[in-house]
């Protein structure tokens, strides 16, 4: 696996300084590690982590909530991470 930090510029018109980064990781091969998606992967075609919250009828202010709200993002990586797995299976 390897790890390309590509689109650096930093930008001084007008006196403000900008940076834009993004990294891009690329398998070459297979790995027997598997790297979940980030939280925010899940939520955000949500708009965000309260309208996901909201979607699912929980309150983001609500700390058990909270914790529903994570819990759904746990179940949703684990049955990715299940799915991902058995579609590898013919593959080793």
């Amino acid at each position: 696996m390897s790890n390309k930090q590509t689109n650096t510029s930093n930008s001084t018109s007008n006196g403000n300084t900008s940076t834009s980064t993004s990294n891009s990781n690329t398998n070459s091969g297979s790995s027997s590690t598997y790297t979940p998606p980030s939280n925010n992967s899940y939520y955000k075609p949500y708009g965000g982590w309260p309208n996901f919250m909201a979607s699912y009828g929980l309150k983001p202010w609500d700390d058990d909530d909270v914790q529903e709200g994570h819990a759904i993002v746990d179940a949703f990586k684990e049955q990715d991470r299940l799915d991902l797995e058995e579609a590898n299976k013919g593959r080793k």
